[in-house]
């Protein structure tokens, strides 16, 4: 159990069955890196695009995707991205922000709901994946729990809390979602609770644990042997996840620091050895460098039975007794589930464990936590991004109704994920009201970084407001800027009809010659009949595009020789099509 060199990248996770689509993904993390965002819809688009860095391809298979996908993250907690990318206009509408669900608590769960369809059959079906890890790049040891399952014809009572968790969700987004969306996610609510999941092999019993949930239990720890693998601590915490019995406790060299010595008194302590995560020349080709702790595994054993709960709860006070938090319970046999299992001489997962021993205490930074906690109550408030077009450019108004935290010796600022180094100062005590001009369409952005600094550091995030007055083509323009040669025009264009990085990479740097115009000996012309037949709304982004080229001046520069007049031909052939429906 939990063996080291057994590893589960995201990307694959999230894969769709063979001959199966993704109608629709819901993920929940605390904290989210926009650019990491990008793995989910590459995963979920044509196998081509799995494995491919092309930006063009990117953008596509984000598109595709983006209406299907709903990512709830703790309001304050999405990372500024390094540099602007036009790619990042893509995932807009993805990302909704969730509220404090009480003061000093937060929103903790990590977890992955799929629902596949097959186009062919109609068959449904589900996966669930319930991890330790934050969507962000981070690359600590962490656990990863996946369930596949299919929705059943009743409610199945253990899968409530899964139900509510969702439903919990919802009513804390600092904005609402589009009814469209909203829908959506209650939609596949439903069907997971009405879930039948296949258990993990030797699990006898599985139950779920919403924790920070209203009217929603905690979980039994109660048992005479206990594993707590948790990188962060506290003594509250430890009671409560390790009540009796004898202890082992794995985490992370500082939080053992920061521990009172009673506290782990009488228990098997350990870290994760500093060299266990780099490369051996056993080792696969490619594999990542691991290092630090986060996974949260807890091991309760009672009798000859085992129960192992792994999820987001952390072994601290919050993390039972107010923050939002996903678990799930395994019920299994002691010799497969238990802490021998995972902590015996020949167990895996013991052999990248060293004892641990005390070093110097490193005191906690106070005023870190003051500006986090300032720039979480200020993504918590309600902003409206006012779109007011000009002569020649654009002006975006950034205001919220709720006022401004104040906070003395504390400067407050914001500025556009686009338009890095513009700041505007919000004045403490005053709702936010700040103006941003002279914006390229491209710059238009939802996305604001705000930030809170003072003598002693800065605390930044990211924050959604709702955009308002959004210019109806604007992502058309980002498409069209990221298109400045005939080349990449082709691969949008393949891309777009279904063919995947494999036919778009044979397009050849010369626009004109055959392997321009001919993708795995199918012309472009006949890939555009078929789509005119069978998926002709596919047409219509392409249309889009194609205008706007043309209304730049830069048709004659990007569309491949001779393709106007062959589209002429599709868009009569498709106006034709249109009015004999009409009659």
């Amino acid at each position: 159990m939990l063996a080291p060199d057994t590893r589960s990248l995201l990307l694959d996770a999230l894969r769709p069955p063979p001959g199966m689509r993704m109608s629709r993904a819901v993920a929940l993390t605390f904290t989210l890196d926009l650019e990491s965002l990008l793995v989910a819809p590459l995963a979920f688009a044509a196998h081509g695009l799995r494995e491919t860095t092309d930006p063009i391809a990117v953008m596509e298979g984000v598109r595709q995707c983006a209406d299907r996908i709903d990512v709830f993250c703790q309001a304050g907690q999405i990372a500024v991205p390094p540099t602007k990318s036009a790619l990042l206009a893509f995932v807009e509408p993805m990302v909704h922000q969730v509220r404090r669900p009480k003061p000093g608590r937060l929103f903790h769960p990590k977890l992955w709901a799929l629902r596949f369809e097959d186009e062919a059959t109609g068959e449904t079906s589900l996966r669930l994946l319930v991890l330790s890890r934050n969507l962000t790049k981070d690359r600590s040891w962490d656990v990863c729990l996946r369930l596949e399952g299919y929705p059943g014809t009743r409610r199945v009572a253990g899968n409530k809390p899964l139900f509510d968790l969702l439903q919990h969700t919802l009513r804390l987004t600092v904005a609402p979602l589009p009814p469209d969306r909203q829908a959506a996610v209650e939609a596949l609510g439903e069907d997971l609770r009405r879930a039948a999941w296949e258990y993990p092999d030797g699990a006898r019993e599985m139950f779920f644990h919403a924790l920070g949930v209203p009217r929603t239990p905690l979980p039994d720890f109660a048992g005479t042997r206990h594993l707590v693998i948790s990188p962060f601590c506290t003594p509250e915490g430890l009671g409560r996840c390790a009540p009796s019995g004898k202890l082992a406790l794995v985490s992370r060299q500082e939080t053992f620091d920061c521990l009172p010595e009673e506290s782990l008194a009488g228990s098997e302590t350990f870290v994760v050895n500093a060299l266990a995560g780099l490369p051996t020349e056993e080792s696969p080709s490619g594999q990542e460098v691991l290092s630090g702790l986060h996974a949260k595994v807890y091991v309760v054993e009672k009798g000859h039975q085992a129960r192992v709960l792994l999820g987001s709860a952390n072994a601290t006070g919050a993390a039972f007794d107010g923050n939002v938090e996903l678990m799930v319970e395994l019920v299994g046999g002691r010799a497969q589930w238990g802490i021998d299992a995972l902590l015996g001489p020949k167990a895996a997962f013991r052999e990248i464990l060293e004892p641990y021993e005390r070093q110097n205490v490193a005191e906690p930074d106070p005023e870190a936590d003051r500006l986090r906690n300032l720039v979480r109550d200020l993504a918590a408030i309600p902003m409206l991004a006012t779109v007011m077009p000009e002569a020649d450019s654009y002006r975006l108004r950034v205001t919220s109704q709720d006022t401004v935290p104040n906070v003395q010796g504390v400067r407050i600022t914001s500025q556009l994920h686009t338009r890095r180094g513009e700041a505007i100062v919000l004045a403490s005590g005053q709702p936010v009201d700040a103006e941003f001009a002279g914006l390229a369409l491209v710059d238009i952005t939802p996305f604001v970084i705000v930030s809170a600094e003072d003598s002693s550091g800065r605390g930044q995030a990211v924050i959604v407001a709702a955009l308002v007055g959004d210019p109806v083509h604007r992502l058309d323009h980002v498409i069209a800027q990221q298109i400045d040669t005939p080349e990449k025009f082709l691969r949008f264009l393949l891309l777009m009809l279904g063919l995947g990085t494999d036919a778009a990479m044979l397009v050849s740097g010369d626009a004109g010659g055959a392997g321009a115009w001919r993708s795995s000996g199918t012309g472009i012309f006949e890939l555009l009949l078929n789509a005119l037949v069978d998926r002709p709304q596919q047409l219509d982004d392409l249309a889009r595009l194609v205008s706007r080229l043309e209304a730049s001046g830069d048709g004659r520069r990007l569309l491949p020789p001779g393709f106007t007049e062959l589209w002429q031909v599709v868009t009569q052939a498709r106006h034709a099509m249109t009015e004999a429906v009409r009659a």
